[in-house]
């Protein structure tokens, strides 16, 4: 695919929005695609124990509903990723880690947007005092592995990252099994 043009046409806090004008073939016709740009975040596997994680429930204003969430965030300008999770462990759940290690990226909507997280564990934590920035409020609970796999299978657990989180956890004890096979529930 060609990019024939390219122009922003919306700059934001947390993303811009692009429209990209394409060719697929040479000489072929022309399409335009909306691309959402952002600079991308991580998500943190926080395990006090290994049958444990710390989740997080925010209210997340684009949904209208409070999630439980694994400690994630966005990257700030100039930072790299493993700096940005260490920050977001901190001031969303007061832990510190001795030891950090990278699991994968993955691309969050690639349809129209180029966000990808950046999965990591935090090894040896530690407790200690949140710090959340002025804006944000967190209710923080460690949760047995399975019990918050359960959220997922009665579809009240819908962060995807979260989701993917819970998985590589389950996983890791040799918990994985298919999910159970109830009917659908929005």
């Amino acid at each position: 695919m060609k990019v024939s043009s390219s122009r922003r046409i919306y700059e934001g806090r947390v993303l811009n929005l692009r429209v990209d004008e394409i060719e697929a073939e040479p000489g072929g016709p022309k399409r335009k695609l909306e691309v959402v740009e952002h600079a991308g975040g991580v998500a943190i596997v926080a395990q006090p124990a290994p049958s444990t994680i710390v989740l997080v429930k925010q209210h997340r204003h684009a949904v209208g509903a409070d999630l439980w969430e694994v400690p994630a965030g966005m990257i700030e300008r100039g930072e790299a990723p493993l700096e940005t999770a260490k920050r977001e462990l901190i001031e969303e759940t007061g832990y510190r880690a001795e030891r950090w290690r990278a699991l994968w990226t993955i691309y969050t909507t690639p349809g129209f947007c180029e966000e990808r997280i950046h999965f990591f564990v935090a090894e040896g934590l530690s407790e200690g005092e949140s710090a959340p920035e002025d804006d944000e409020t967190f209710e923080l609970r460690v949760w047995d592995v399975e019990a918050a796999w359960q959220l997922v299978e009665r579809n009240e657990l819908r962060d995807s990252k979260t989701q993917i989180a819970l998985a590589w956890a389950r996983f890791q004890l040799g918990l994985l099994r298919p999910a159970s096979r109830r009917p659908y529930v929005e």
